[in-house]
C-alpha cells in the first residue's frame, strides 16, 4: 500500500499536488452533497429534529453562501450542484493522471537511455542486452500503468476519508462500525493482495527473461536455422514459458478471489449492519436510509480501493524494476569530465599498458606509438589483443597499469565524449539498423546533408552501389543489414565512420568481406586520406601491410613494431628511384 503512495508522489513527469488538490476538493464536494441529501430526506420523513448538529451547521453555512432556501427544493439543488462538482473535479484529477501515463513512461525511458549510453562498456560485456530492452519497452509501459493505478488508489483513499467524516457527523456508532468493517475487508483480502504482488513480480521477471532469450534468438536466427537447431533452442524457452503461465494463472485466481471474496464479505457486513441499526441501536427509518446511503457509498469506495490496490500490486514490480535498472546503470557509469579541447597533431602513445579480463592479462606492458596523419596497422592471430588495444584507446576499458596519451596528454584527463566525437569507428561485428541507408550513416545527426552522406559513400567506395538501388539513400538495410551483402554492409559502416570527418579512423577488419579489387580501391582511398585522418587498421590482409606507415605485430598480449614511418619512406624513395 505504501509503495503505491510512493509511486504517486515520486513519479517523474507528473504534478501530484495538482492531482491531490482536485481529489481533496472532489471529496469536499461529495461531503457537502451527502450533507445536503440527509436533511432533504429528513424533511420528507418529518424528522428534521433528528438532524445531527454537525450537518445542520454545514448546511446552514452552505445555504447562506449560495442564497438557497432551506427547503426541499434548495436541498435538492445543493445535492445536484455538489454531485456535479464532485464528478468534474474527480474526472479532472484522473484524466490528468491518465495523461501522465505517457509522461511517466517517457521520463523513465529517457532516464534509462541516458544511463545506458553513459554506462561502462564492461557492463554490456557481462550482462544480456535483452534485459535492458525489456525494461525500456515492457516494464516502462507497465510502470506508467502502475502510476495510474496509484492515482486511482489515492483518489479512493481520499474519498474513503471523506465518507468517514460524513459518518462521524451522522453517528459515532456508524463511523466505528464502518472502520471495523473496513479493517475486516482489508484483513480478509490481504493474503490475496500479497498473492497478486508475488504473481506480478514473477510475471515481470519471467517476461524479462523471455524477451532476453527472444532477443538472443533473433540475433542468432541465421545460424540456428541454417544448422536446424530450432527444436533444442525452442526447448530453452520451456521453463520460462511455464513460469510465465503459472504467474498469469495466479493473477487470475487472486483477481477472482478478491472480487468474489469482497462480495461475500460486504454482503455479510451489510446484513450485520442492518441488524445492529434496527434491532440494537433502534435507528429510525430515516436514520436507516441515511445509514444505507453512507454505507452504499463507503462499500463502493472499499471495492474500488481493493481493485486498485490489487492492480497496483501486480504492476508495481515493473515500476521498481525500471528504477532498479536505472540505478544499476548509474552505478556503472563511465567517468565524466576532463579537458574538452582535443587535438591529434602528434599521435597516440601507449606506455607500458596492461589490461586484464577477469585477472587474466589480455595485453601486457604494451608500448607503441600511433603517429598522427599516418596509417598504423595491427596484425596478429585471433585473440592476440589487437581489439583490446583499440578498446583501450576508445576509453571503453581502463588500463590496469601504464598510461595512454593523446598528443602527450593522459587519456584519463580528457573528456571521453569529446575524445570519441573525434573518432570514426568500424567494428568487426557489423550490425546495421533496420532503417534507411541515410539513417544508418547519419545515426540521428540531422546536421548532415545528403551531400555529406554521398561524400562519405564515395570515400568508402560505396556510392556506385547505393545510387544503383531504386530508392537510393532511402533503401532499407533490413534487420541487422540483412538486405545487403557482407561487403556492402562493410562499406556502409565505413561511410558511417567517415561522414563526420573524424581525426582518428579505426578500422577493424574493414575489408575482410571485400573482393581484392574493392579492397585495393579502399586502400588507395586510405592512402589519399592518410594526411587528413589518422588511421588505425586491425587486419590480416596483406594489402594493408603494404600501405602501412607503422606495422605492429600483436601476439600474446605484446606488440612488436615491424615497420616505421621512416622505413616506409625509404621504400617509397627506392621505388621512385627504380622507376
Amino acid at each position: 500500500m505504501l509503495k503505491l503512495f510512493r509511486i504517486f508522489a515520486s513519479a517523474k513527469g507528473t504534478n501530484p499536488w495538482l492531482v491531490l488538490l482536485c481529489l481533496i476538493l472532489s471529496s469536499i464536494a461529495e461531503i457537502l452533497s451527502v450533507s445536503a441529501m440527509l436533511p432533504a430526506l429528513l424533511a420528507v420523513s418529518g424528522e428534521q429534529s433528528s438532524l445531527p448538529p454537525a450537518f445542520k451547521t454545514i448546511i446552514d453555512a452552505t445555504l447562506a453562501m449560495t442564497g438557497l432556501p432551506p427547503t426541499l427544493a434548495g436541498f435538492t439543488i445543493a445535492v445536484v450542484v455538489m454531485l456535479v462538482l464532485r464528478t468534474l473535479l474527480l474526472g479532472a484529477a484522473l484524466t490528468y493522471a491518465g495523461f501522465s501515463i505517457a509522461n511517466v513512461s517517457t521520463r523513465l525511458r529517457e532516464d534509462l537511455l541516458n544511463a545506458m549510453f553513459d554506462t561502462r562498456w564492461r557492463y554490456f560485456v557481462d550482462h544480456r542486452a535483452g534485459r535492458i530492452a525489456n525494461t525500456i519497452s515492457v516494464d516502462a509501459t507497465r510502470a506508467g500503468q502502475a502510476y495510474l493505478e496509484s492515482a486511482k488508489f489515492v483518489a479512493s483513499t481520499i474519498q474513503g476519508a471523506g465518507y468517514l467524516v460524513v459518518a462521524l457527523m451522522a453517528s459515532f456508532q456508524i463511523a466505528l462500525a464502518g472502520i471495523i468493517a473496513g479493517v475486516i475487508v482489508v484483513a480478509g483480502l490481504g493474503k490475496l493482495i500479497a498473492v497478486s504482488r508475488r504473481a506480478g513480480r514473477r510475471q515481470t521477471a519471467s517476461t524479462s527473461q523471455l524477451v532476453t532469450i527472444v532477443t538472443d534468438a533473433l540475433n542468432n536466427i541465421k545460424p540456428i536455422k541454417s544448422m536446424a537447431r530450432t527444436v533444442p533452442f525452442i526447448a530453452m524457452f520451456g521453463s520460462n514459458l511455464q513460469s510465465l503461465n503459472k504467474s498469469i494463472k495466479l493473477q487470475v485466481l487472486s483477481n477472482q478471489g478478491l472480487e468474489r471474496g469482497a462480495d461475500i464479505l460486504i454482503a455479510l457486513l451489510i446484513g450485520v449492519g442492518f441488524f445492529l441499526a434496527v434491532g440494537v441501536w433502534d435507528v429510525t427509518l430515516a436514520g436507516v436510509t441515511v445509514v444505507g446511503i453512507i454505507g452504499y457509498q463507503a462499500i463502493s469506495v472499499v471495492r474500488r480501493l481493493q481493485r486498485f490496490l490489487q492492480r497496483g500490486a501486480e504492476l508495481e514490480a515493473s515500476y521498481y524494476a525500471v528504477h532498479d535498472m536505472s540505478e544499476k546503470l548509474v552505478r556503472e557509469a563511465e567517468r565524466v569530465g576532463g579537458a574538452q579541447d582535443i587535438t591529434l597533431n602528434e599521435g597516440c602513445t601507449f606506455d607500458q599498458v596492461t589490461f586484464a579480463h577477469e585477472d587474466k592479462p589480455t595485453v601486457e606492458n604494451v608500448s607503441l606509438f600511433i603517429p598522427s596523419g599516418k596509417i598504423t596497422v595491427l596484425q596478429g592471430p585471433s585473440g592476440a589483443g589487437k581489439t583490446t588495444i583499440v578498446d583501450l584507446l576508445l576509453g571503453l576499458h581502463e588500463p590496469a597499469s601504464g598510461r595512454i596519451m593523446i598528443d602527450g596528454r593522459p587519456l584519463d584527463e580528457l573528456s571521453l565524449k569529446a575524445w570519441r566525437s573525434n573518432i570514426g569507428y568500424v567494428p568487426q561485428e557489423l550490425s546495421l539498423l533496420h532503417a534507411s541507408l541515410r539513417d544508418n550513416i547519419a545515426l540521428g545527426n540531422t546536421s548532415l546533408s545528403d551531400d555529406d552522406i554521398m561524400d562519405a559513400l564515395r570515400l568508402a567506395n560505396a556510392d556506385d552501389f547505393v545510387t544503383s538501388l531504386p530508392e537510393g539513400l532511402d533503401s532499407n538495410a533490413g534487420e541487422m543489414g540483412g538486405r545487403l551483402s557482407g561487403g556492402q554492409r562493410q562499406r556502409i559502416a565505413l561511410a558511417r565512420a567517415l561522414v563526420s570527418r573524424p581525426k582518428l579512423l579505426i578500422l577493424d577488419e574493414v575489408t575482410s568481406a571485400l573482393d581484392p579489387e574493392t579492397e585495393a580501391s579502399i586502400c588507395r582511398n586510405a592512402l589519399a586520406l592518410a594526411g587528413e585522418f589518422t588511421i588505425i587498421a586491425i587486419t590480416h590482409r596483406l594489402a594493408w601491410s603494404k600501405i602501412a606507415d607503422c606495422l605492429y605485430k600483436v601476439e600474446g598480449g605484446a606488440a612488436e613494431q615491424i615497420k616505421t614511418p621512416a622505413s616506409r619512406r625509404r621504400k617509397t624513395a627506392e621505388k621512385t628511384a627504380h622507376e
